[in-house]
């Protein structure tokens, strides 16, 4: 009894400090949902991604939570995110951190390949080669890999891949092959984040998934954690009420709606 009271005094503390100090509001979040997990009984589901900017902008992980709770699903996600900026795979390969975590128990290990290093396809060898060797490492902890399937380049910034613009279209074709020949070779699941993303621009323009010409906006992180949360269990993205500070409920629909289309699309 000693510890509930104790539990819920914390609890009333946190949000307090959520309502009145605005900057503690992610990490006070956190901490309120780490309270609450102590009643939540339902079974966990252990998530981990490995990647750079592209994931951690937005703290797109958190949203997948947020949307699993908000959908009522059965597990409860329990999701770690290691992805400091600019980290190509050699990067994490190269890290020991990296197999750190990967030693660790974890339902899905999620791994995003680095941008520039799929900007074209003759970049590739090196990107294949410790994809592999990554995939590889997460099933001996017995992980389900997978791969985030990212975007291409915008032309608002020419300077964003040290080359010619008329390449940046090309680079949609070059992630898709790339991803293909991994998931050929490996058999690795593909979260097509990069597929959606190309249908939302072209027919639903208004959206702006782009921060710049690289990073994703708060609809582009909004989009990834809607094909994941969708990826994870096992098409429910329709039931996903939450929806971040930002995006208009109706945006937020389509956004939905179109990742149960490609999901829907894909599984037949």
């Amino acid at each position: 009894m000693f510890q509930i009271i104790r539990i819920s005094i914390l609890t009333a503390i946190l949000i307090g400090l959520v309502v009145s100090v605005p900057s503690l509001n992610k990490p006070a979040m956190r901490a309120i949902q780490d309270v609450g997990d102590l009643f939540d009984a339902r079974p966990e589901r252990q998530i981990l991604f490995v990647g750079n900017s592209r994931t951690y902008f937005n703290d797109m992980p958190a949203m997948v939570r947020s949307m699993a709770d908000s959908a009522n699903a059965p597990e409860k996600y329990r999701i770690q995110m290691h992805a400091p900026a600019g980290r190509a795979l050699a990067d994490h390969w190269a890290n020991p951190q990296v197999h750190d975590l990967l030693a660790q128990q974890w339902h899905h290990v999620v791994i995003q390949a680095q941008s520039g290093e799929q900007y074209d396809r003759s970049l590739s060898a090196q990107m294949l080669g410790t994809a592999r060797k990554l995939i590889s490492e997460a099933r001996l902890g017995g992980a389900a890999p997978a791969m985030f399937v990212t975007w291409r380049y915008t032309t608002d910034c020419p300077e964003a891949a040290g080359s010619d613009t008329t390449g940046y279209r090309q680079m949609h074709a070059n992630i898709q092959a790339m991803h293909r020949q991994l998931n050929r070779e490996t058999g690795v699941d593909l979260v097509n984040v990069g597929r959606v993303w190309e249908v939302i621009l072209k027919y639903s323009a208004e959206i702006p998934l782009y921060l710049d010409c690289n990073h994703p906006s708060i609809y582009g992180s909004y989009l990834s954690a809607l094909a994941f949360y969708d990826y994870f269990s096992g098409g429910d993205v329709l039931a996903v009420t939450y929806v971040p500070d930002g995006i208009p409920q109706d945006q937020a629909k389509l956004l939905r709606e179109a990742v149960s289309r490609y999901s829907s699309a894909a599984a037949q």
